[in-house]
């Protein structure tokens, strides 16, 4: 059933009859006086604008957030005055250390700033002289299909914490409807790439699939970070650097350089946030790296699925570089990885005895 208010103010007779008299011109702004804190924030840049960072200050900044918010589950925003009686909105991310990151702040910013629209952006006609039944152009379809599908994944997970999130840390909520949005582009991209001209998608991977799933039923908020932001987010900006360096067209080039681009803010809040995460609490470190060790082996599966890597051979003119791709793609996560503070991971982690298996493997 739907949330019932507690009353039926259609039917209150004091809220009419007093609605009816302010109507009337009988105004009584008193409790408008009542503030917690005045501010003065002003741009600290007048070429950027005013950002998130120049308003947060005082009982207005994150900085006032008590590490576990008891106060407020409201829809009001930090710093505002919490009357009585406000309903709860059932949040269940409310503890500070599990979610935050400063860094996005200013992602959030950014993100605005480097906002491209696949529809117009893309050179789409620099397509118009390729075969649409060679190799290359089947391959790139191919890995089109199974991109967007991630795009969409990385969307909704996104989208699932989002609303579970306390509205004192807004400035992660506003990151991760802007990580809605990046998923989302990136689906409609590789999408449209695939389907463009005589186009057609191609089959999708049982083994991705798999590491989606894990990803998407990760049993925690900071897992469930890692996963996103740090494995799905390092897949993505690995094989888009690695497209880009591979095509011979203005439009691929560009898809290829703005995916890029916008996976580099999912990497850049995980590693902050998990950093943040084991400050604090150090000790979920170890839990972090079991669940990590579940991820590399999906990215294992995903990584050595005929439907990825015959595509990426067939592009990249062979396996070896297809090789040092993965090799690449490992080394970023594994430094990723200790960089957020979850220490050396190679030693432990599958995907080193399965690089030891691709030719030429150092």
């Amino acid at each position: 059933m739907a949330y019932l208010a507690p009353k039926d103010y259609s039917k209150d007779p004091a809220l009419l009859e007093a609605a009816a008299r302010k109507m009337a011109g009988d105004l009584d702004l008193d409790w408008m006086q009542k503030i917690r804190e005045r501010a003065a924030f002003r741009p600290g840049n007048p070429h950027r604008g005013l950002t998130l960072a120049d308003i947060n200050g005082g009982s207005y900044g994150p900085d006032s957030v008590p590490e576990l918010v008891r106060h407020n589950f409201s829809m009001a925003p930090r710093g505002a005055i919490l009357p009585k009686g406000l309903p709860s909105l059932g949040y269940t991310l409310n503890r500070k250390s599990e979610v935050w990151a400063d860094a996005a702040l200013a992602l959030f910013e950014e993100g605005k700033s480097r906002h491209w629209a696949p529809a117009r952006d893309i050179p789409w006609h620099a397509l118009d002289g390729a075969d649409p039944a060679s190799r290359e152009e089947r391959a790139l379809r191919q890995l089109c299909s199974l991109l967007s599908g991630v795009g969409l994944v990385c969307a909704d997970i996104a989208a699932r914490a989002v609303y579970r999130l306390n509205i004192e840390f807004h400035e992660i909520k506003y990151l991760l409807c802007m990580q809605m949005l990046d998923g989302a582009r990136i689906a409609e991209a590789t999408r449209k790439r695939a389907l463009y001209g005589a186009g057609s998608l191609g089959v999708d991977s049982q083994a991705l699939g798999e590491l989606l799933k894990m990803v998407a039923d990760s049993d925690s908020y900071p897992q469930s970070s890692a996963g996103l932001n740090l494995h799905l987010a390092s897949l993505l900006q690995s094989f888009a650097r690695h497209l880009e360096w591979a095509t011979d067209n203005a439009a691929d080039a560009m898809i290829w350089t703005r995916v890029a681009q916008d996976a580099s803010r999912f990497l850049s809040y995980g590693v902050d946030h998990l950093r943040t995460l084991l400050r604090a609490r150090p000790g979920e470190a170890e839990e972090l790296n079991q669940h990590l060790d579940l991820l590399d082996n999906g990215l294992v599966g995903a990584l050595g699925a005929t439907e990825v890597i015959e595509p990426l051979i067939v592009l990249s003119g062979g396996a070896q570089p297809v090789a040092r791709l993965y090799e690449t793609l490992a080394a970023e996560l594994f430094s990723r990885c200790e960089s957020a503070g979850l220490g050396p991971r190679r030693a432990r982690s599958p995907l080193c005895d399965f690089l030891k298996l691709l030719p030429g493997s150092s």
